[in-house]
Order: C-alpha cells, then sequence, then structure tokens
C-alpha cells in the first residue's frame, strides 16, 4: 500500500525529497497538491482524505484539531531528544518540521529599522504615513503574532495591535505574503509583514529585480518591546484520523525529522530546522535578529482560538 500526502505547495525540491522516501521505502507516495482554503473546507465537513497533511502554520494545524480531523502520533525521532518539545503539541496531533517566524520586510529610505524590529513600532509607523502591506490572515501567521502577544503580553495589547494592524494597512489585509512584496516592488508599500521563508525565496527566485530589493531592502524580525520576544511559527506535519496507512505515514514523518532530510528542508524552504543537531541556510543567518525562542508552540496554539476572535471582531468592525 502506498501513502498519500496532501500538502498545500509542492517544491521541485519536495518532489526529490519524496523520491528519496520512495526508494528508501520501496513504496509509492501520492501527493495531493490541493489550496489551503480547500484543504480547510474539507477538514470542516469532517475528514481529511490523506495519511498525512503538510500545513503552512500553526494557525492551520489548530484548525484542523479543532475540526477533529487529526490523530495524535509519537515517533523515534521524537524520541532521542532530536527534536524539541517546544516545536510538538503536547498531545501529539502535529508537530513542527521546520520554524520560521513573521518578519518586517522594508525600505531603508522610508522605514527606520527600530520601527520595523518592534511589533509595536510597525504600528506606530503607519501612524506616520508608513504604508503597511499584510497578507490575509487565512493566508498567513498573523494570527499566530496576535496569540503570542496575547499570552506574552495581555489580550488588551494583542486587541490593541490586531485593530491597528488590520486597519492601517494599506488597502486592509489582502492577498498573501508574495503579493505584499510584490507590491513593494511597484512601490505601493514601505514595508510588509510576511512570513520568513516567502520572504527569501521571493529574493532568491531568479528574478533580477528581485535580487536588487533583496540588496536595498531590509529585513528585521520584530520583537515585543516590553519582553523583547520574537514569536515564531512553525510548517507542520499532521496525521488525518482516518489514515490508511498508519505505519507508512510514521516511517515519513521520521524520515522527514532525519538530519539529512532536515538540511535538505532549511535549504529548499528558507525556514530553521527543527531537528536539534541541523544547521540552518546560511542566508538565514544574514539577518541581525535571531527567531524568538521562549514561546512555544503549544502556547501559541492555546491562544490562537482567542486570536481569531479578535482578528474576527475587527473584521466585522470594518464591514459594518
Amino acid at each position: 500500500m502506498g501513502l498519500n500526502l496532501l500538502t498545500w505547495r509542492y517544491l521541485a525540491q519536495d518532489a526529490e525529497l519524496i523520491k528519496g522516501f520512495e526508494l528508501r521505502y520501496r513504496t509509492r507516495v501520492n501527493v495531493i497538491v490541493k489550496p489551503m482554503r480547500e484543504i480547510i473546507e474539507e477538514a470542516s465537513r469532517g475528514s481529511v482524505n490523506a495519511d498525512l497533511v503538510l500545513l503552512p502554520t500553526l494557525e492551520d494545524a489548530t484548525r484542523l484539531r479543532n475540526f477533529n480531523v487529526l490523530q495524535p502520533f509519537f515517533v523515534d525521532a521524537f524520541t532521542n531528544g532530536n527534536v524539541d518539545d517546544r516545536y510538538l503539541d503536547n498531545e501529539g496531533f502535529y508537530a513542527g518540521l521546520t520554524r520560521w517566524t513573521m518578519v518586517s520586510v522594508y525600505n531603508p529610505n522610508a522605514v527606520t529599522s527600530e520601527e520595523a524590529g518592534s511589533y509595536s513600532g510597525i504600528v506606530k509607523a503607519t501612524r506616520r504615513g508608513i504604508r503597511l502591506g499584510v497578507a490575509h490572515p487565512d493566508s498567513s501567521g498573523l494570527a499566530g503574532v496576535v496569540a503570542g502577544l496575547y499570552t506574552n503580553l495581555n489580550p488588551k495589547a494583542a486587541a490593541i495591535w490586531a485593530q491597528s494592524v488590520y486597519e492601517k494597512s494599506a488597502g486592509g489585509p489582502n492577498g498573501s505574503d508574495q503579493d505584499q512584496l510584490n507590491r513593494m516592488l511597484a512601490g505601493q508599500l514601505d514595508m510588509a509583514f510576511v512570513s520568513l521563508g516567502t520572504a527569501v525565496r521571493w529574493f532568491l527566485n531568479g528574478d533580477p529585480k528581485h535580487y536588487k530589493a533583496a540588496e536595498t531592502w531590509r529585513v528585521r524580525f520584530p520583537h515585543t518591546q516590553a519582553t523583547d520576544i520574537n514569536f515564531f511559527n512553525i510548517t507542520c506535519i499532521a496525521m488525518p484520523a482516518n489514515a490508511p496507512n498508519r505505519n507508512m505515514a510514521e516511517a515519513m514523518i521520521n524520515y522527514l525529522f532525519a538530519k539529512d532530510v532536515q538540511q535538505k528542508l532549511t535549504n529548499a524552504w528558507f525556514e530553521f530546522p527543527a531537528e536539534s543537531f541541523t544547521e540552518a541556510n546560511d542566508y538565514l543567518y544574514g539577518f541581525p535578529d535571531q527567531i524568538g525562542l521562549k514561546v512555544n508552540a503549544e502556547t501559541i496554539e492555546q491562544n490562537i482560538p482567542a486570536a481569531w476572535d479578535l482578528i474576527n471582531q475587527v473584521a466585522e468592525g470594518q464591514q459594518q
């Protein structure tokens, strides 16, 4: 019996990793690529038809878990201390394959490093006319940041930040992270709040204009001013509740957390590895900030429902 892998994205490098798994385990992997919106809709109807599902954010893993379409798992890769508990769900419903953060990509001729380098500074910059681009919350890690602020600072601070970003972003939250970078390139924005991996892949996708932008623009990993904390997010692997081939699914999870595969993931996705002994891609060490570690995935997950409530309240207020 083969393995069905459901994912929202399938890069050329991903295909090479899948081929390696097929050869090692003498099996066939059927890769099903669907927009994240369709995966969520399928889950809302009560099932996800696959053995494994790759999810771009912790928010998406939380959604699927709340739809009761996932089952817990625990694999050998987690028993030797090679994967830190901060990237794992305490009950085993998801695991972070790689970790990343929402970053400020900014034009230094318009935005200061201090503004881009803190969550409050991002909002303050918009109040003096800086044009900020933010993707729709369904297509970004915005809710994860709000959840981090909710737990690390307080609910009021999270609500004010969510409302300010929603109301002050140019044109309101819309499109994808990549759309925001394209808007910056077109001169429509001064700063974009996007995922780290998306930003780096956009810079290095072979377009000379993007290379030039990488030389001109700057990137900061924002932190809280009061507690000096940056909130990370994770690209998740999860196992659907009705997975027909659980044994092979567990074998693939172990495979994806192997050091050599984690190295290939960080080089392909430009996100930090979750395996403790794997070095991140060199490009990721060229930024002036370090990704946060103090607030774990479990804590963020617990506060994502509250974050979505805050975001939805702001969105509903905008429509009235």
